[in-house]
């Protein structure tokens, strides 16, 4: 339940003058808050982020700010050109690298081709020198020693071609290997040229509206909506795609208001572009650190989130809004509005009515807010007081 700040009642009381403003001293609930402007946001969404793909990447397409999105719509465009570039040059080498496997192995397996006729070729010569030296053996002594060194070299011969094959063979698994290697690097290459081309393109995963992120703008030290034309690194959140199912408060508190708040206070949002709903909310963060304030580096403040209770569509991320933070509460409290207090040299005073005339008389407060304080003594509940000095008229 909302607490009140002092039910103040503006009347014209009898025997008041007609004009003079007045207020009733009223008994309650007393709420000290603290308020601050802020800005609405989804409390969680699909954040598209640019692509970590090296270098400065130019967006030159962007869906507008707003408007709804279905799942596969183009959201975001970065200049392709150079990655086009480059997945096509990549491209060309991975087929050049298959061409040359293919020429390779068609050689490799020629050159084994050769030698294992050769062999064939070796071996049909050493069954015909075995059977002519089968034939010699009634031959001269000198023919039986040739034909047997025939054998010898043909059996050597044999021998040596096998050899070769063998090592043909390991030299051709080799080469094998050696180009399966080179195609699977330029494959690589050209997977992750053609990926990096392809994360030019930025599609939406989930329907929804587009909401535009803030950036630091080159050349200046000020943050601002992305924009075409504008320049990005890897890496930068330059869109969401809000949940509105939860929506939020983002505030910046200063550092000598900050020590007031805590996470799990009760706040109360107004919209600036609709005056009349108010909605309930809760503190939900609280940034350990400060950090400089936008467009004024030597302050600093606190971000501070509000997590809105309802769900309403009037909630639009990037509404500016107004939040009422409850610091604490007073219970049976006795307030007055601050117009009502008036100051002297010896303190507060303010102007009770009594019999018809304003009596000035001493007061002593304690927790305020915004538009009333809690007064500690010097009043009663029921009592009428002015709200302009009755003496300076």
């Amino acid at each position: 339940m909302r607490a009140v700040f002092s039910a103040l009642v503006l009347c014209a009381c009898q025997g008041a003058p007609p004009d003079l403003p007045t207020a009733e001293v009223v008994r309650g609930e007393f709420a000290v808050t603290h308020f601050e402007g802020g800005e609405v946001r989804a409390a969680s969404g699909e954040l598209v982020v640019s692509p970590r793909i090296g270098g400065r990447l130019k967006i030159v397409h962007l869906w507008p700010e707003g408007e709804q999105v279905d799942v596969g719509d183009l959201i975001l465009q970065f200049d392709p050109a150079e990655f086009e570039r480059e997945m096509l040059d990549r491209e060309g080498q991975f087929e050049e690298a298959h061409s040359d496997f293919a020429k390779a192995k068609a050689e490799r397996e020629q050159r084994l081709a050769d030698i294992k006729r050769k062999i064939q070729q070796r071996q049909a010569e050493l069954k015909l020198v075995a059977l002519n030296q089968e034939r010699q053996q009634f031959a001269s002594t000198i023919d039986q020693e040739q034909g047997r060194i025939n054998l010898a070299k043909t059996r050597r011969s044999v021998a040596e071609a096998r050899q070769e094959s063998i090592a043909q063979e390991v030299v051709n698994r080799v080469d094998f290997l050696n180009h399966e290697l080179r195609i699977a690097r330029r494959q690589e290459r050209y997977e992750r040229a053609r990926r990096d081309y392809e994360r030019t393109s930025v599609y939406a995963a989930k329907p929804g509206i587009v909401v535009y992120r803030k950036i630091w703008k080159p050349g200046t030290d000020e943050e601002g909506k992305v924009a075409v034309g504008d320049q990005v690194w890897g890496g930068r959140a330059l869109l969401e795609i809000p949940d509105m199912s939860k929506m939020q408060v983002l505030c910046l508190i200063g550092e000598m208001d900050i020590e007031q708040v805590r996470v799990g206070q009760r706040a109360y949002i107004r919209l600036e572009a609709f005056p009349g709903p108010v909605f309930n909310g809760v503190v939900s963060e609280l940034a350990p650190m400060a950090s400089p304030q936008p467009g004024a580096p030597d302050i600093h403040v606190f971000e501070l989130v509000i997590d809105i209770d309802e769900q309403d569509d009037r909630l639009k991320p990037g509404m500016s809004a107004e939040v009422e933070i409850v610091l604490e509460t007073v219970p049976e409290a006795l307030s007055v509005p601050l117009g009502a207090l008036f100051k002297r040299e010896e303190g507060l005073v303010a102007f009770r009515l009594d019999n018809g005339k304003f009596v000035e008389v001493p007061v002593v407060i304690g927790p305020k807010n915004a538009t009333a304080a809690v007064v500690t003594a010097g009043l009663a509940a029921g009592d009428i007081v002015a709200l302009q000095n009755p003496n300076a008229r």
